[in-house]
């Protein structure tokens, strides 16, 4: 094992470090304090100037994407801030065994940064094999696993005490002392709901306009999340009135975690399920609870008819982006009704406006752009033939270009294991080894943007001689077709036509195909 070399300027090693707990508790916030001494304490030993402490407070170390302070640590070393990575162990780093080694890999690597995990004796100048370093990571992983499993074992056996686990109540309660009391502002709020519901007749739609009107906060505001909006909406509506837990019984281990990693979860079966009786305060009773189950069901199985309207998934507001939903007593009544916006449907005019058109306007738009296709025929089969060409010249010359770009990485990967022997052997020293690594990487930076940049280049022109293939297909078919006829113009609309914007005067703002149109495309 070599020695690690300390350099005589100091100003050239600027130290990164990083710290992590995964439970916002009070001692892991000491643990974090304890981290941040412990790790400064090294750098200064060693000589080295702390460029910044980057801290991940409350989260777990399964994925990455969760840890904003681990990825504005990979940022600031992509742009060579640092040049030193200082952590506590490979656990800190990440408890995903994957994601850790493709991070590890990054720093070390692709962006040569020297990274010290002391807890773990990982220091990449004095190490000269990856098995300590993976048999950690794997280690890590392990143990994230098994202290998922103890807690579910732990949160299963509280329940079977009755303890209140769940950190956020249900709206309407709060905790104290480990059990559910009345919230004495909006508990009157989850009865005015059901009374509403199951009294009044009113539907989701109904009972959550009226709540976003009154200025009620929504659940998730009351129960402080951070993108709380103010908008009620049908969901929460419906999650409250299913809610078993307002008729004063406790039901616990409803969903388990499937996998620590992706946190996925799913139902558990009603017979592995925890009830106790009788908890915590009721705000309704057990037969209203079933009754509002059973007229949900009911409403649910008679919510559609099997018929959907001509442009059912296919006319969109060109603003919000929401659907547009068929109303056969708005617009012109007697010839099929309209077509207005979803979003504005669902949430009034706060949200969108209606972008109403009427059903027939925009069924005679759509047929003239398709007999446009048909009349356009000829003219559309030498814009697919000039395409043809184009696509073929230019995958010819990106496939050559490729090639050089994977015959030159070739090369310079061989000249890394070169350059790494000469250094084992010590045939050169590790500034020189350095130095000429260096060169490859930047190099091998370059060379994987162009290959990146031709495979998707080349995909494209794939996919678009694809398009082309299928674009011929259609244009013989429709060709044939009578649209006149109506159960044919139904089946051409819904195979053919991929979506229809709607502008905020009612008019089509553009017909997007299933298949590529040559014209459309500037051919």
């Amino acid at each position: 094992m070599r020695k690690a070399q300390k350099s005589s300027n100091s100003a050239t090693n600027r130290v990164a470090i990083y710290i992590r707990v995964s439970t916002e508790r009070d001692s892991q916030k000491n643990s974090l304090e304890n981290q941040e001494s412990y790790l400064t304490h090294i750098a200064v030993s060693n000589g080295w100037e702390v460029y910044k402490v980057y801290t991940d407070d409350g989260i777990s170390g399964a994925r990455i994407m969760n840890r904003s302070g681990l990825q504005c640590l990979m940022a600031d070393a992509r742009k060579k801030k640092f040049n030193i990575v200082l952590a506590k162990s490979v656990s800190r780093l990440g408890r995903n065994t994957i994601e850790c080694l493709k991070t590890a890999f990054e720093i070390e690597s692709e962006l040569s940064i020297r990274l010290v995990l002391p807890e773990d004796n990982h220091d990449t100048l004095t190490n000269t094999s990856r098995l300590n370093f993976q048999l950690r990571a794997i280690l890590a992983e392990e143990e994230s696993a098994k202290m998922a499993t103890r807690i579910k074992h732990g949160y299963r056996a509280s329940a079977q005490r009755g303890k209140l686990n769940a950190s956020r109540p249900p709206f309407g309660y709060k905790a104290e002392n480990g059990a559910l009391v009345l919230h004495e502002v909006y508990s009157p709020i989850v009865r005015d709901i059901f009374n509403l519901y199951l009294y009044e007749g009113w539907g989701f739609f109904k009972i959550k306009s009226y709540l976003t009107d009154k200025g009620i906060p929504t659940p998730r505001t009351v129960t402080g999340f951070k993108n709380a909006g103010k908008l009620w909406h049908e969901s929460s509506i419906r999650l409250i009135l299913e809610n078993p837990s307002y008729t004063g019984n406790s039901y616990f281990h409803r969903e388990e975690t499937v996998d620590f990693i992706t946190k996925k979860r799913r139902q558990v079966e009603p017979e592995r399920q925890i009830v106790l009786e009788n908890t915590h305060p009721a705000i309704i009773t057990m037969d209203e609870h079933l009754a509002v189950l059973k007229r949900i069901s009911a409403k649910g199985a008679n919510k559609s008819n099997g018929q959907e309207s001509l442009f059912a998934h296919i006319a969109v507001c060109a603003d919000c982006g929401h659907g547009m939903l068929h109303r056969k007593d708005r617009g012109d009544k007697a010839n099929g009704g309209a077509y207005v916006c979803g979003g504005y449907v669902k949430n009034t005019s706060k949200y969108c406006s209606s972008h109403l058109i009427n059903t027939h306007e925009l069924l005679i738009i759509v047929k003239n752009d398709l007999q446009e296709l048909i009349t356009n025929h000829i003219k559309l089969e030498k814009a697919y033939k000039a395409a043809c060409g184009l696509v073929e010249s230019a995958q010819d010359k990106h496939s050559a270009q490729l090639k050089r770009v994977l015959r030159r990485l070739a090369q310079l990967q061989n000249e890394f294991q070169k350059l790494f022997q000469a250094y084992s052997q010590n045939v050169i020293s590790l500034e020189q080894f350095q130095k000429q690594n260096t060169l490859i990487i930047a190099e091998q930076n370059s060379l994987n943007q162009q290959k990146a940049d031709l495979d998707k280049q080349i995909g494209e022109q794939f996919d678009m001689d694809e398009k082309l293939k299928d674009f011929k297909k259609q244009l013989n078919k429709i060709a044939r077709l009578d649209i006149e006829n109506e159960q044919v113009l139904k089946v051409v609309i819904h195979k053919l036509v991929q979506k229809v914007e709607i502008s905020r005067d009612g008019s089509v703002q553009k017909i997007h195909y299933n298949f590529m149109n040559p014209l459309s495309e500037g051919a």
